[in-house]
């Protein structure tokens, strides 16, 4: 998704990133309803490898891993480019005064989104049980491939969603925008895979900028780029300017953020 959205004219104008994929990472939102610590251990050692490995910033592309990410945040000494704050922000450039998240049981029961939405004067509307269970019924068919079924469960989440009148319905979770029901009207619909690829996309070229102000240059060098002057840009990073993702599963039917298999 980052080269879809990223509207450029040659390869060598695309975001460079780092990929880290862990399929091995349990269910994240089993492990916030049980509160199995193991879990954000692993996510969190996964992002220090990536700091480690000299990225300038990290993503996670699934939502339901957000539930820890001011733990995240605080450990880490790089950027972390919150999917949660980043579609709660563009809700409210929509003008949106009321939403609707769809996602995991966890993402939708713990409230994932509300203090988010709520710092931009938007108000979180509950869904009902019957919308949770379908929700979560639409992501495990998707991650299994079983796309056509798991569409009309996610329509069934839409058609209720919509009975609530919000202003808007955010999409939170990596596997729902690969299940749209082919009819579905989408001017209400917030992809928050798409947020968090542009917001990837704008911390890159804010980069670019910065270099530019400060007249160096970013030499890329194989899957890397690094600046002329690191320092200069990011303190004692020295690959400041790189992208990296953690992805958590291997479902092969989502396209994330990073143009990656899927996670939720």
């Amino acid at each position: 998704m980052l080269a879809q959205r990223s509207s450029v004219a040659a390869d060598q104008d695309h975001v460079p990133f780092a990929l880290l994929s862990c399929p091995e990472i349990p269910d994240r939102s089993s492990a916030v309803e049980t509160g199995d610590a193991r879990v954000p251990a692993m996510i969190h050692a996964r992002l220090r490898q990536l700091e480690q490995a000299g990225c300038g910033a990290v993503a996670i592309p699934c939502n339901t891993a957000h539930y820890w990410r001011h733990d995240f945040t605080a450990s880490l000494q790089v950027p972390l480019i919150d999917m949660v704050s980043v579609t709660a922000q563009h809700a409210a450039r929509l003008g949106a005064r009321s939403a609707v998240v769809l996602g995991t049981r966890s993402t939708i029961r713990y409230r994932l989104y509300d203090a988010a939405l709520k710092g931009f004067g938007i108000q979180p509307i509950e869904v009902s049980d019957e919308i949770v269970h379908s929700t979560h019924c639409a992501i495990a068919l998707a991650k299994s491939g079983n796309l056509d079924s798991s569409s009309k469960q996610l329509a069934y989440s839409l058609a209720a969603s919509r009975a609530l009148h919000p202003d808007i319905i955010i999409l939170g979770c990596t596997e729902l925008p690969m299940v749209l029901p082919a009819a579905t009207k989408d001017a209400d619909l917030i992809d928050s895979t798409t947020c968090l690829a542009d917001a990837c996309i704008h911390w890159w070229r804010s980069k670019l900028e910065l270099a530019s102000e400060r007249g160096t240059t970013l030499q890329r060098i194989g899957n890397s780029s690094m600046p002329a002057n690191a320092a200069g840009l990011a303190g004692s990073c020295p690959n400041a300017s790189r992208m990296a993702a953690l992805n958590l599963t291997g479902c092969a039917v989502s396209s994330t953020t990073i143009g990656t298999p899927g996670s939720r």
